[in-house]
């Protein structure tokens, strides 16, 4: 964790700011440690990811991290299968969120569930000589996953802040991100609206948020091939959750991406 990367977050039980016990060196990155907000509530730094989750997640939350943490290794791979039954290719449908950037010039981007970083790994296949206009943060739950993005961070020279932290609470400071990022996750979430409202939270006023995940058009769900996808996983049977929205929510836009079968939902504030 480095210098900027802890300016960017707050203490996630009381909102404050978070400070390392001296100055942090411009170059320098911090492996282990602790950072404490001015309320003495102090979160611990492991392999360079601070820890800041809280409150406790709940059992069926817990559940699907547990799902997450024991297949991560695995998770590229299976995800593979997709590209064959869904006739895609994921990666190359990963890619389709750079449309959202500026063309040129700064941008801040979290993306919330980061998983394995696929979504950087496409960032850098389309922008690889503009990388260093970027400001990317990744945040999960998951503490199997973070440690494969970050192996696949560093093999790739990508410069990445990851945080380990809650999508009910998330420890960054509000209207700091130009896009917030979410693919797959929000249909399992046990509070939908506390997460897309967190969301919008932390965007800028004039930012987007693009939250992405199973769920068949309606043209697709009619068809024998959606009705054959729902049956094999019920997960494409989810429908864009709009009244989940926040009310602060402007300028919502749903279309369908990855050959009608996931849901793309896109707001701003």
């Amino acid at each position: 964790m480095k210098g900027p990367h802890l300016a960017s977050l707050k203490c996630p039980e009381c909102g404050k700011r978070l400070k390392f016990n001296r100055e942090i060196l411009p170059t320098e990155s911090i492996e282990t440690g602790q950072i404490v907000c001015e309320r003495g509530h102090s979160w611990s730094i492991i392999d360079g990811i601070p820890s800041l989750v809280y409150p406790t997640i709940n059992e069926k939350d817990a559940k699907w991290i547990k799902e997450y943490d024991d297949m991560a290794e695995a998770y590229d791979e299976l995800v593979k299968q997709y590209d064959d039954w869904l006739e895609i290719d994921m990666m190359k449908e990963r890619e389709r969120f750079t449309t959202f950037l500026p063309i040129e010039g700064p941008s801040r981007i979290i993306d919330v569930s980061i998983g394995t970083a696929a979504n950087f790994v496409a960032l850098h296949s389309n922008f690889k000589n503009q990388m260093g206009r970027f400001n990317l943060h990744g945040m999960d739950l998951s503490t199997g996953m973070l440690k494969v993005a970050k192996r696949k961070i560093v093999d790739l020279g990508i410069d990445v802040s990851l945080t380990h932290g809650n999508v009910f609470n998330i420890p960054y400071q509000s209207s700091f991100f130009d896009i917030v990022l979410h693919t797959g996750g929000v249909n399992t979430f046990s509070d939908i609206h506390g997460a897309l409202s967190e969301m919008l939270r932390i965007v800028r006023a004039g930012g987007e948020v693009i939250v992405i995940d199973e769920g068949l058009s309606p043209r697709m769900r009619d068809s024998d091939k959606g009705k054959e996808i729902i049956k094999a996983n019920s997960l494409f049977a989810a429908r864009p959750p709009l009244e989940f929205l926040p009310e602060k929510a402007r300028n919502v836009e749903v279309s369908y991406v990855m050959n009608d079968t996931f849901y793309q939902m896109v707001f701003s504030k």
